[in-house]
């Protein structure tokens, strides 16, 4: 699949979302709202203890913020397409795309491309700016690179997350299960990690690399000491989210390719 042909995609479903604009603005603004919600929770939480871990609420605003922001991103991609997967493959309704002349997960992630997420994208977006101008960071071009790198990789995560539970559809066929699990596992690392137990520190590291998302990022940024990992590590939080990816991606091709049909 070319750019060419994934953008035309990509238009084609913004074209199909505009047919019904109104419905399209109003579920933009609800999610806007539960998430300028959730911001409110946590510095509701922050001001009775002042700070968590020794995270004061512009810190911790920084870390959900790129939490959110790597996962709207990664999720455009991944989520929907993934969670719509089993769907497919129950119904048998997933050989349609084996027979069109392109790469199938490309064509499914660009076919299934959420535009809703211009929500988080936008919350997100202005709570990590007023963080960063609340903090007073005086950062270097490379901070600068380094934290666009971060998103980049978050994002990878999250969606490598997300492919791998798809990939899974094509053995269990039923795995929305495993979509509850990951956002169970999502919701740790909108806190700083050293408040929870050695085991969920290390689950979330080498396990399940959440952490990578946000935290192991946002504690090198904000010069907080991290308890499993040396400052060196921070150089491997580039390098984690096409990790994941890439592993995510062979998985769901190598399912894609055993699949012999499942609907009738």
């Amino acid at each position: 699949m070319t750019i060419q042909l994934f953008s035309k995609l990509v238009r084609l479903l913004l074209k199909e979302r505009m047919e019904y604009r109104g419905d399209f603005i109003l579920s933009i603004f609800a999610q806007i709202v539960a998430y300028a919600g959730d911001y409110i929770v946590i510095w509701l939480f922050i001001k009775k203890f002042n700070t968590i871990a020794g995270w004061t609420w512009p810190e911790i605003a920084f870390l959900y913020s790129l939490g959110l922001i790597t996962y709207a991103l990664g999720a455009s991609f991944s989520f929907v397409q993934m969670r719509d997967l089993e769907i497919q493959v129950k119904q048998g309704t997933f050989d349609s795309i084996l027979i069109k002349p392109v790469n199938p997960y490309l064509y499914l992630v660009s076919r299934g491309f959420n535009l809703g997420y211009i929500a988080h994208i936008s919350v997100s977006g202005f709570v990590l700016i007023w963080a960063m101008i609340e903090l007073n960071m005086t950062w270097t071009i490379g901070d600068y690179m380094y934290l666009i790198l971060a998103i980049i990789s978050g994002a990878m995560i999250q969606a490598g997350i997300l492919t791998v539970i798809g990939a899974l559809s094509f053995i269990w066929v039923r795995t929305s299960f495993m979509f509850t699990l990951f956002f169970r596992l999502k919701d740790f690392i909108s806190y700083p990690l050293p408040i929870f137990g050695t085991f969920i520190q290390i689950l979330l590291t080498v396990v399940i690399p959440l952490a990578f998302v946000n935290f192991y990022p946002a504690s090198y940024l904000l010069s907080n000491e991290t308890t499993l990992l040396p400052i060196w590590a921070k150089w491997c939080v580039p390098i984690v989210g096409p990790l994941c990816y890439w592993v995510g991606y062979k998985l769901w091709m190598f399912g894609a390719n055993k699949y012999q049909g499942a609907g009738g």
